[in-house]
């Protein structure tokens, strides 16, 4: 229900807990995020992963549904370069495709996205 009311307009505003910003399909054109720290069980306050804030930052601004997104990190003076540095782009990325390259080609031609091999 709350997916519908948002994707069809009627729900302007959502909030969610950075396991639901990051498990969920919504598009949106303005993404906050109130802290990059979370709280674990036993182990106490911590810095989000910057794959769990990339995920969250993400959602902001989809081509097919926006021409523009913001997004807004809210973070500590002693964070704040970490974060800029990370939704900058200018972290090196590598890709370990290769060596799961099987197990993605066999799920391809599973959900028949590939089906010819032949050229």
């Amino acid at each position: 229900l709350v997916e519908s009311l948002f994707l069809a307009g009627e729900l302007m505003v959502l909030c969610a807990t950075s396991s639901l910003a990051q498990g969920v399909n919504f598009p949106a054109h303005l993404v906050v995020i109130k802290s990059t720290y979370v709280y674990k069980q036993g182990v106490g306050y911590e810095q989000l992963s910057e794959q769990s804030v990339m995920q969250m930052v993400g959602r902001a601004g989809r081509p097919q549904f926006d021409d523009r997104g913001v997004a807004l990190i809210l973070t500590s003076n002693d964070m704040k370069h970490r974060w800029e540095t990370c939704v900058n782009g200018s972290d090196p990325i590598e890709s370990f495709m290769m060596e799961h390259l099987i197990e993605h080609l066999n799920s391809e031609i599973v959900l028949h996205t590939i089906t010819d091999v032949s050229m």
